[in-house]
């Protein structure tokens, strides 16, 4: 009986798979990433843990850019088409709106926020949540961005003239109480302690999902479930969901004893905007967003917040230790813009031309979101090959961003190819500092103000000293520094 049944069990896949043969275009494949095995294909290559990671993307990205900018591989069951060339990218992003299956992995946490949806669900989200990242409002953070810089610049004196530490902790920190101040209205003593509880749940959440995917015998429910693994994520995300719950509740009590539009609304040419939370507690009134709706975005925003901002401030500080021509020359510009000591206000953004040049550079350099990904929902005409229905694409920022579109030095850390018009212009098709297309970061305006107000005060007060090739990495979703040692040493 039990053999009867694994018969007619092995019958009906071979069915389907045939049905899916049949059905699937023969559209030719591009050329395949080395290493390819019977069976297995490529996925041997990417087990391990996530530090090891960042090597393999490292590999693939150099790979890709060798054979023309596209390569395909085979994970599990899957076709993954790796894509570096910036045109095929960008038909890629814009026309590949769903997300990668690895996304549902923390879909019980962020639900169908902005980072996991998809469709309809996710325009219609995007365009309610526009108006709290409009440049007007960031504008109004900047009494924020200022406060915590300098509070991070007094925190590190304790370092100044002394061996080197890690930086990452600390800046972490101060993106998250920046975050919380500007997005939820919090920001009194027990934020800090708020951070670090979260941010240690994150972590390790984050590093799961990663793990998961990268062993593929745990893509399998039931396997993830036996192995312990579930359990341990679940608690971790209850932790996080809790924490935002009391965000939430907080804002909502707040908001019952102030006076609404004073404290959260102002207007600019005739147009009303609002921070984050406000914007989401009237949608809520509304009957715009659901408890639940309001819920996803709240987590989903805590943390896509910080994180990326933290770790790009990261990468970019341990860079200007490395390259102190480039240090000097930024920090010659935010004394001619700000002065010795005065704080940076709205009509200083535009004028630091060479620190937005070197942010860029450091997010081409070391991409954040060092690889995007989504699934094909139908055929995609590339320039030279169709990418087949019910795939997977992979677009890697590593080796787009080592297009020669950059110039003959892609591999050199110069801030100063951002000041040339014509690169600038091509090369914003072939940068993902803050993703792109359709789906690109809501935050941008944000980070790139938060950031800029950060190091005008960092460098006005400190010199930095390090060596980038002292840094390690993992791809915890975003490119996270394990280890960023860096000197200061105080400016006379």
């Amino acid at each position: 009986m039990l053999s009867a049944v694994l018969l007619f069990v092995v019958w009906c896949a071979c069915v389907v798979l045939v049905r899916r043969l049949r059905s699937r275009p023969a559209h030719p494949l591009p050329p395949s990433y080395p290493g390819k095995l019977p069976i297995l294909g490529h996925t041997h290559l990417i087990s391990g843990d996530t530090e090891k990671m960042w090597d393999i993307l490292k590999e693939m990205s150099e790979k890709c850019v060798e054979n023309g900018g596209l390569l395909h591989a085979k994970i599990g069951t899957q076709i993954y088409y790796l894509v570096t060339d910036p045109d095929d990218a960008l038909t890629v992003v814009n026309s590949c709106l769903h997300k990668h299956f690895i996304y549902d992995y923390v879909r019980t946490w962020l639900g169908n926020g902005l980072l996991t949806s998809s469709g309809e669900f996710w325009q219609r989200h995007r365009k309610l949540l526009n108006p709290a990242f409009t440049v007007p409002v960031i504008h109004n953070f900047l009494g924020v961005f200022n406060y915590m810089s300098k509070q991070l610049v007094s925190e590190l004196e304790v370092h100044a003239d002394q061996a080197p530490f890690e930086i990452s902790p600390h800046l972490r920190i101060i993106s998250f109480q920046s975050f919380s101040q500007t997005a939820f209205g919090i920001a009194d003593d027990n934020v800090k302690e708020f951070a670090k509880k979260y941010m240690e749940s994150l972590d390790q959440v984050m590093n799961l999902v990663v793990y998961r995917f990268q062993n593929f015998l745990l893509h399998s429910d039931l396997i993830f479930k036996l192995t312990g693994l579930k359990k341990k994520q679940d608690r971790l995300i209850k932790t996080m969901a809790d924490m935002a719950n009391q965000v939430i509740e907080r804002k909502k009590a707040e908001m019952k004893l102030a006076n609404e539009k004073k404290a959260n609304e102002w207007s600019t040419t005739n147009t009303r905007y609002k921070p984050f939370m406000s914007l989401l507690l009237e949608l809520k009134n509304d009957d715009t967003l659901t408890d639940e709706e309001i819920k996803e975005e709240v987590d989903t925003f805590i943390v896509a917040g910080f994180d990326t901002t933290s770790n790009c401030l990261t990468c970019l500080l341990v860079l200007l230790g490395t390259y102190p021509e480039v240090q000097e020359k930024m920090y010659n510009e935010i004394i001619e813009v700000l002065g010795p000591d005065r704080d940076i206000e709205k009509d200083d953004i535009k004028r630091l031309v060479y620190t937005e040049a070197v942010i860029k550079e450091a997010l081409r350099v070391m991409p954040i979101g060092p690889a995007l990904l989504r699934y094909v929902d139908r055929d995609i005409k590339l320039k030279n090959y169709t990418m087949r229905a019910d795939s997977q694409v992979v677009i890697l920022a590593r080796g787009a961003h080592r297009s020669p579109i950059f110039g003959d030095d892609v591999e050199t850390f110069r801030p100063e190819r951002w000041l040339d018009s014509s690169v600038s212009a091509l090369g914003n098709n072939a940068f993902y500092g803050f993703s792109l297309g359709k789906r690109s970061c809501i935050g941008k305006a944000y980070a790139t103000v938060s950031m800029k107000t950060t190091l005008s005060h960092l460098l006005r007060k400190y010199k930095i000293i390090s060596n980038v090739n002292d840094m390690r990495f993992r791809v915890d979703m975003v490119l996270k520094a394990t280890t960023a040692p860096i000197r200061i040493v105080r400016r006379q």
